[in-house]
C-alpha cells in the first residue's frame, strides 16, 4: 500500500506573509499618531491631602492616684484615727511640714504625713496593706529597717511629662520622674524590687514601725509614712560615696529627697483628676527666694518646665523654693539680685513668713534683723550644684 504524499510545511506562507504585513503598516500607522503608540494617560484626580491630627498626650499618671493605704479618710485628717501622732500626741506632728520639735526644743521637719493603722492581728501588729499610689516603678528598696530612720521603705518613680523631658545621648528623650516613698513598713512584698512595674493600687508591702530611731517605735503607734517628692540632684551618689557617708542608700538617701505636702496633693487631685506635677507646682507657694551663683543646675535639667524665661546665661540664678526647699521655679538673676548677691556664692531675696512658718529646714535664718543662708542652707546649694 502506498503512503500518503507529506504535505510542504511551504503551504502557510499563504496567510502568514499577508499577515505580516498587515501588521507592518498597522505599526507605521501607530507610529506616525502625535500620541505615538502609547495608550492616553488616564486624567490625575487631586486627591486633598488632610493634615494628620497630632496623637493626643498620655493621661496624667497621677490620673487613677489611690490612697496608699486603706486608710479612706484622708481628705478629712483631722478625723480620729486617720492619722498617727508622735508619742507627743499632738496631731499636727504627723503632717507635713515644720511640725514636729527635737529634744532642744527646735523646730524640726517632717517630709510626709504619717497614716494611721486601720487593722491589727491578735498580737496587736499592724495587717494593712500598702499600696503603689500611682503607676510606676520601683526604684529603690531598703529591707533592712535598722539602717535608716525610715526603717524598711519602698521608693517608687512615676513619670510626669508635664516637667518636661530629659534628653538622652542617642537623641531620644525620656520624662521628668516624680517619687513616691512608703517608709516604717513591716515587709516588702516578693518581687518589689529595682525595676519592677507596678500599677495604682498593686500591694507593695505591709504597714509596720520598723526604723533604727532610739527609743523603737512601739506597735501601738504603727503607720505608714508617705512621701510624694523630687530628687534633687541625680548626681548626689557620687557626691555621697566620695564623702565616704553611711549609709549608702545612692541617690534615694533623705538628704537628697524634698517632698511637697501629700494630703494637699491628694486633696488637689480629688478636686482636678487631670492634676499635673507642674500644675500643682504652679499652685504651691514659695517659702523664700533666693539668688546664688553656681552652674546650670543638674535640677533643671531634669525639670525644665520649671526653669522660667530665657536659657541659663552663665550668671548667678533666683530660685523660688518651698517650705521643703524644693526649688519650684529659677530663672537667670536680673541686675538687682545680682548686685544683691554681690561676692557671696548665696544670698536671700525674700522670705514669706506665712510659708516657712517655723522654718524646720532651717536653710535660712535672720541675723541682724537680715535673712542669711545658713550652714545647713549651704550644704543644701553645694548638693543643688554639685
Amino acid at each position: 500500500m502506498r503512503s500518503p504524499a507529506r504535505k510542504s510545511p511551504l503551504r502557510h506562507l499563504v496567510w502568514v506573509l499577508p499577515l505580516l504585513a498587515l501588521d507592518f503598516f498597522i505599526f507605521r500607522w501607530l507610529a506616525s499618531r502625535p500620541s505615538g503608540c502609547h495608550l492616553p494617560e488616564p486624567e490625575s484626580v487631586a486627591i486633598e491631602q488632610v493634615p494628620e491630627e497630632p496623637p493626643p498626650p498620655p493621661p496624667p499618671v497621677w490620673l487613677n492616684l489611690v490612697p496608699p493605704s486603706p486608710q479612706q479618710n484622708l481628705l478629712t485628717p483631722d478625723m480620729p484615727g486617720v492619722l498617727q501622732p508622735t508619742g507627743s500626741g499632738r496631731l499636727e506632728s504627723a503632717k507635713f511640714g515644720s511640725t514636729r520639735t527635737n529634744v532642744r526644743g527646735l523646730p524640726t521637719f517632717h517630709e510626709g504625713v504619717d497614716i494611721a493603722a486601720t487593722q491589727r492581728d491578735r498580737r496587736g501588729e499592724p495587717t494593712d496593706p500598702v499600696f503603689a499610689a500611682a503607676d510606676g516603678r520601683v526604684a529603690f528598696v531598703n529591707s533592712v529597717g535598722g539602717k535608716s530612720s525610715y526603717g524598711k521603705y519602698v521608693i517608687l518613680e512615676h513619670s510626669d511629662p508635664s516637667l518636661g523631658a530629659i534628653p538622652k545621648r542617642d537623641g531620644s528623650a525620656e520624662p521628668a520622674t516624680v517619687y513616691t516613698l512608703y517608709a516604717h513598713l513591716a515587709d516588702v512584698r516578693f518581687g518589689i524590687r529595682p525595676g519592677h512595674v507596678v500599677r495604682a493600687g498593686d500591694e507593695i508591702a505591709t504597714l509596720g514601725h520598723t526604723s533604727n530611731t532610739q527609743p523603737p517605735i512601739p506597735a501601738e503607734r504603727c503607720h505608714l509614712h508617705w512621701e510624694i517628692g523630687v530628687l534633687l540632684n541625680s548626681r548626689y551618689e557620687i557626691k555621697h560615696r566620695e564623702e565616704k557617708l553611711l549609709p549608702d542608700f545612692g541617690n534615694y538617701h533623705g538628704n537628697n529627697l524634698f517632698a511637697f505636702d501629700p494630703l494637699d496633693f491628694y486633696a488637689a487631685h480629688v478636686r482636678d483628676t487631670n492634676l499635673t506635677m507642674a500644675s500643682y507646682l504652679a499652685a504651691v507657694p514659695s517659702a523664700c527666694d533666693v539668688v546664688l551663683r553656681g552652674k546650670y543646675p543638674d535640677y533643671f535639667r531634669r525639670f525644665p518646665a520649671l526653669w522660667k524665661g530665657a536659657s541659663h546665661d552663665g550668671g548667678p540664678i533666683r530660685l523660688a523654693l518651698s517650705e521643703s526647699g524644693a526649688p519650684l521655679s529659677g530663672r537667670n538673676a536680673n541686675a538687682a539680685e545680682i548686685e544683691l548677691l554681690g561676692n557671696q556664692r548665696q544670698a536671700v531675696v525674700k522670705v514669706y513668713p506665712e510659708v516657712l512658718g517655723r522654718n524646720g529646714r532651717a536653710y535660712v535664718a535672720q541675723s541682724g534683723g537680715k535673712w542669711q543662708f545658713t550652714e545647713k542652707g549651704r550644704q543644701w546649694a553645694n548638693v543643688l550644684f554639685y
